[in-house]
C-alpha cells in the first residue's frame, strides 16, 4: 500500500486517485496522513517522497489567498497533518482559527484545525476550537450531495472523536 500511493506521488507533492499527481489538497494531506502514520509505526517511507509532500502542503496553507468551500477542507487537514510532523505553520493555524473558522463548513475541518492547535502546544485555543467542531457536527445535517472532503455527519463524529482523543 506504501509503495502504491508514493508512486501516485508527483514531483511537486500532489497525489492522485488513479494516476500521478492532482489538484486536491484534501486528498493530499489524506495521502500524508496515511505516511505519517505508517511512519510512526515503523514503516519505511522514502524520505525524499515525504518530505515532498509535507513541503507541498505546506505551500498550499501559507499560499492560499481565501478560504473557499472548495479548499477549507483541504487546507484544515493540511494544517492538522503538518503539525502532527513537526511543521508547523503556528501563525496561519492561529490565523484561521480566530478569523476564519465560520468559512470552514464541516465538523471535522473545525476539529483537524484544534487538533493542529492542540499538537502544537495551544490548548486554549484548541479547546475553543473544539468545542466549536463539535456544535457545528450538532448543527450538521447530510444532505445526500457529496463533500470536496467526501465526508458525511457519521464520518465527521468518529473522526472527532479521534482527534480529541489524540490531542488528550
Amino acid at each position: 500500500a506504501l509503495d502504491r500511493v508514493m508512486a501516485r506521488e508527483s514531483s511537486n507533492g500532489t497525489f492522485g486517485l488513479w494516476g500521478v499527481g492532482g489538484e486536491d489538497v484534501w486528498l493530499d494531506a489524506f495521502a500524508m496522513d496515511f505516511l505519517t502514520r505508517a511512519r510512526e509505526k515503523n514503516f519505511a517511507v522514502a524520505q525524499k517522497g515525504f518530505d515532498i509532500g509535507l513541503d507541498h502542503l505546506r505551500n498550499a496553507l501559507v499560499n492560499a489567498s481565501a478560504v473557499t468551500p472548495e479548499t477549507a477542507s483541504g487546507l484544515a487537514y493540511a494544517a492538522y497533518v503538518l503539525a502532527r510532523n513537526g511543521r508547523p505553520v503556528m501563525g496561519d493555524i492561529r490565523y484561521l482559527a480566530e478569523t476564519k473558522l465560520a468559512d470552514f463548513a464541516s465538523p471535522l475541518a473545525k476539529g483537524q484545525l484544534a487538533g493542529a492547535l492542540a499538537l502544537l502546544g495551544d490548548k486554549t485555543r484548541a479547546t475553543t476550537t473544539f468545542a466549536t467542531a463539535l456544535n457545528a457536527l450538532d448543527a450538521a445535517r447530510d444532505d445526500g450531495y457529496s463533500r470536496p472532503d467526501y465526508g458525511s455527519k457519521l464520518r465527521d463524529s468518529v473522526a472527532l472523536l479521534a482527534l480529541l482523543a489524540e490531542s488528550n
